[in-house]
């Protein structure tokens, strides 16, 4: 197995992770600032600020890592030639725009968070933008592209309050705002549930080329088994909506600790969900049509 096999799904899982916590602690914010703690809106910015940094910093990694595997060795990482021919492909492009995207958020919670957060949400919108620029996500244009920009915009948001609504349960509860985070969360979570749901049957089909190769393929039953683990996980969020959120209101601890161990299983799902994502684009070939 070559070592690019190796490699490029395990920094594909990194930045999609990298990318989720910026985008998604970053909407978190721009979504629930007014309820936030101080020690609580302290944490989410310090989360979106290490991960727009980390991910300015591994994006760049992507492309030598494209270039070595162009080259077919270790030293072609490092070949200039190799680089521009990545520089002017859309795999390479694309990194760009991702690495734009995360300094754009950096600078935005850095500088300007407590200002208009237009250099944040454009940071965003790279991030999200750079996912969709070459790959499979290009097989029917700008359809499917604008379908994956909006599933993993929907995951963002799903994934990236999870740390933050986890460290709001270690906190004093009445000072929290617990109840009235989880609450307003489970309001935004439909919206954004229904997104994620929609646009990912879509681009699965779109995909792999209709309903039946969607259940023969190897890509397609990896694609469902995404879809029953992403299942699982907005199950495990209804069950919190209407079962441990409402007892929150008493600002009980024990409830509290509740959450925390669903948010911890949920973010266990969560991975098994981005290494799927990884093999499904780095690994697993689409069926021919």
């Amino acid at each position: 197995m070559e070592i690019w096999a190796i490699l490029a799904p395990l920094v594909k899982v990194l930045l999609y992770v990298l990318s989720f916590l910026a985008v998604g602690t970053g909407l978190f914010i721009l979504h629930f600032r007014s309820f936030l703690s101080q020690p609580t809106l302290a944490y989410c910015c310090k989360l979106v600020r290490k991960s727009s940094l980390t991910g300015s910093i591994i994006a760049p990694l992507l492309l030598l890592m494209t270039a070595g595997n162009i080259g077919g060795d270790l030293q072609s990482a490092f070949d200039p030639l190799m680089i521009n021919i990545v520089l002017s492909s859309k795999a390479g492009q694309s990194v760009l725009v991702l690495f734009f995207g995360f300094l754009f958020v950096l600078l935005w919670i850095s500088l300007f968070q407590n200002q208009r957060p237009i250099s944040g949400i454009l940071g965003f919108a790279l991030i999200l933008s750079s996912f969709s620029l070459y790959g499979h996500s290009t097989i029917n244009g700008f359809s499917s592209q604008l379908l994956i920009v909006l599933h993993l915009g929907a995951i963002s948001f799903w994934v990236g309050s999870f740390l933050p609504l986890r460290y709001s349960t270690q906190g004093k509860i009445e000072e929290e705002n617990l109840f009235q985070i989880a609450h307003q969360f489970g309001v935004y979570a439909v919206y954004y549930i229904g997104v994620l749901l929609i646009t990912g049957l879509m681009l699965g089909t779109i995909l792999v080329g209709g309903i039946e190769q969607l259940v023969t393929s190897d890509y397609g039953i990896a694609f469902l088994f995404k879809l029953f683990f992403a299942a699982t996980l907005l199950g495990i969020g209804a069950l919190n909506k209407f079962r441990l959120v409402p007892q929150l209101k008493n600002n009980n601890l024990s409830h509290a600790i509740k959450l925390r161990k669903s948010i911890n299983l949920e973010i266990g799902i969560l991975f098994i969900i981005l290494i799927i994502s990884s093999l499904l684009t780095t690994s697993i070939e689409l069926p021919l049509k």
